[in-house]
């Protein structure tokens, strides 16, 4: 049943992303996509495998869960941040907008902790809160360079 529930959740959030119009060129999606889905594997791969600070039931539709949520979900969501942050013009608007990504984030991954796909063991909140808000502003500053060197077409500056 929870298996269900993430495919019709990545599904309809793949949808809405492909069907929303987007401020990033195809190019854009696809690199930010690609270095969201590593920041966010890498995080899981360091708790689950490093630190052991996240366990994932061997439960085939558990982990086939979390692998979908690693390559579909976060990177949606993430690369969805990189859109609005763009479309929005004051700085308070935009810090507006990263404290609801990042307690949006988090609670999907507690969401994914509280229906058994993940368990924390010896975590804190504050520690996936500081977590999201570090890989989102690693996006904003990536998606900056990445820009600047997309429109500009300048290697050197």
């Amino acid at each position: 049943m929870v298996l269900f529930f993430y495919i019709v959740l990545n599904l309809l959030a793949l949808f809405l992303f492909i069907r929303k119009k987007k401020m990033l060129h195809i190019l854009e999606v696809i690199v930010y996509w690609a270095v969201s889905s590593y920041l966010y594997q890498n995080f899981s791969a360091l708790c689950y495998m490093n630190f052991k600070t996240l366990t994932i039931p061997e439960n085939l539709s558990y982990e086939f869960s979390h692998v979908i949520n690693r390559i579909i979900l976060f990177p949606i969501l993430m690369v969805t941040f990189l859109h609005f942050f763009l479309i929005l013009t004051t700085l308070l608007r935009k810090l507006l907008l990263m404290i609801s990504f990042i307690i949006l984030l988090t609670g999907m991954e507690y969401l994914a902790d509280y229906l058994g796909v993940i368990k924390h063991v010896h975590w804190q909140i504050w520690w996936s809160l500081s977590i999201w808000m570090f890989d989102l502003c690693v996006l904003i500053v990536f998606m900056q360079w990445f820009r600047r060197i997309l429109y500009k077409g300048d290697w050197y500056e």
